[in-house]
């Protein structure tokens, strides 16, 4: 039986053929000099977590029966007077405990909170050198990755701890051009195209990726306005508003599924080359999508419409179209799909080249994400687009259709007034708050359609 005792002849190479045999014994071993690494020196007391009566014995093999006391715990949690185990052995040996079991374990002692904070020092002085070369945003990220890497904590700490600092101020600095790209991009951009820009290869920045996810969220958190322009679409999901926080920043995945549903008589020209699908399927009083791509280099050739409205919800846009066929009114009506994609903003744009002086109005649920959909439509399109049927009065005619607002949310409207108390749509949150209540687009619509255009 070892114990401390017994290691006083030889006592590492007593306890090193006890552990050779002894898989409890070893791994009783491990645990104490892993908190010795932890901490740089042998603690007085640890707690020991054994799994199997087999390492509680083991324990007290090694240290004592009376160095090993049971916790008040149910489980096989032991208590170890470490100090008590090593003041033995060195009346008994020439080394103390922890000598005796780095020796018999072949480990080198080491102070592993030390060498964070070394190595937390060492990153942050490299964050913070890159910080220098980048502006904004990009700047911003590195100011704080560093703050992080200094206080030995996050992502990168953790990859300076696995790679090394090279490959960690790599990544950095990968990281750091990619939300400069982003936020500096103008046109619409597929993604590997973009990572190869970014990072040198169209496979850097893969969707799956850890990456992607770093910049995505990265983006999210140091680009003014982005955050509050990807809430607006109201997305659960953490993967779907990274989508959304680089398709806000003209880069796509894929291009060919960001269109725009829309209804109306419109003829562009690309190329010397005249696109009527849209007109076309209107005198067949039906809607057409058109793509992203379709819109890029063209222009609108013609047009005709008393006013171009946008709208949120597609039963909503449906109605609306059957009423214009009805009603023998010529308008042209763009479906946003909650936060307009940019084929919603550039065809915007297009028809107010084409027609400057036609109304543009955009229609959405009166609540909170309606009102920001609206605002980050102005803003994308450059265009001061106004709000329709989407007032203090037409909230009021239909609040008692409301839906009660959840927790947070008037205090969510109260922030949104505070930090913007000029904005359009400032009447109709007003009425949201004090009602505690929103209104559904699609429960009024057939109402307001019965009503004479403003």
């Amino acid at each position: 039986m070892t114990s401390a005792k017994d290691l006083s002849g030889n006592p590492v190479e007593s306890l090193r053929a006890q552990i050779a045999i002894d898989v409890a014994m070893r791994t009783v071993v491990t645990a104490i000099l892993d908190r010795c690494d932890s901490r740089g020196s042998l603690p007085r007391e640890m707690t020991l977590r054994c799994r199997s009566i087999e390492e509680r014995d083991a324990a007290a093999r090694l240290l004592s029966a009376a160095a090993v006391r049971p916790t008040a715990a149910a489980d096989l949690t032991v208590r170890l007077d470490l100090a008590r185990a090593d003041a033995r052995l060195r009346e008994d040996a020439a080394s103390g405990l922890s000598a005796v079991l780095y020796a018999a374990m072949g480990r080198t002692p080491r102070n592993l909170k030390s060498e964070a904070l070394v190595l937390g020092d060492g990153a942050a002085e490299k964050a913070l050198a890159l910080a220098h070369q980048y502006p904004g945003a990009a700047a911003a990220f590195l100011r704080e990755a560093g703050g992080g890497l200094a206080e030995c904590r996050g992502e990168f700490f953790d990859l300076a701890r696995s790679e090394g600092l090279e490959s960690m101020a790599a990544e950095l600095d990968i990281v750091a051009r990619c939300i400069l790209l982003a936020e500096r991009n103008e046109h619409p951009l597929r993604l590997a195209n973009f990572a190869r820009r970014a990072t040198g290869t169209t496979k850097g920045l893969r969707s799956s990726g850890r990456r992607y996810v770093r910049v995505a969220d990265a983006l999210l958190h140091y680009v003014p306005g982005l955050a509050e322009r990807v809430a607006a679409e109201g997305l659960v999901e953490a993967v779907d508003r990274r989508r959304l926080a680089l398709e806000c920043l003209n880069v796509f995945r894929n291009e060919t599924p960001i269109d725009v549903l829309c209804y109306g008589h419109l003829i562009l020209e690309k190329k010397g080359r005249r696109l009527d699908a849209a007109a076309v399927h209107r005198e067949l009083g039906e809607p057409t999508r058109l793509l992203l791509l379709h819109l890029r280099d063209a222009r609108v050739a013609e047009m005709r419409a008393e006013r171009v409205i946008s709208i949120e919800n597609e039963t909503t846009f449906n109605d609306y179209v059957e009423w214009l066929r009805a009603s023998h009114r010529d308008e042209i009506v763009l479906l946003s799909e909650g936060q307009a994609n940019w084929a919603v903003v550039r065809l915007v744009r297009l028809l107010a080249e084409a027609a400057p002086s036609t109304p543009l109005v955009h229609w959405g649920d009166l609540d909170r994400f309606g009102v920001l959909i609206l605002r980050s439509l102005r803003r994308r399109s450059g265009l001061p687009i106004e709000p329709c049927w989407m007032d203090s009065q037409t909230f009021e005619r239909y609040r008692e259709t409301g839906v009660r607002l959840v927790d947070g949310e008037r205090e969510e409207v109260d922030a949104l007034l505070s930090a913007a108390p000029g904005d359009v749509g400032n009447d109709v949150l007003r009425a949201i708050r004090d009602a505690g209540c929103w209104v559904e687009q699609e429960t009024v619509a057939e109402d307001v359609l019965g009503l004479r255009l403003p």
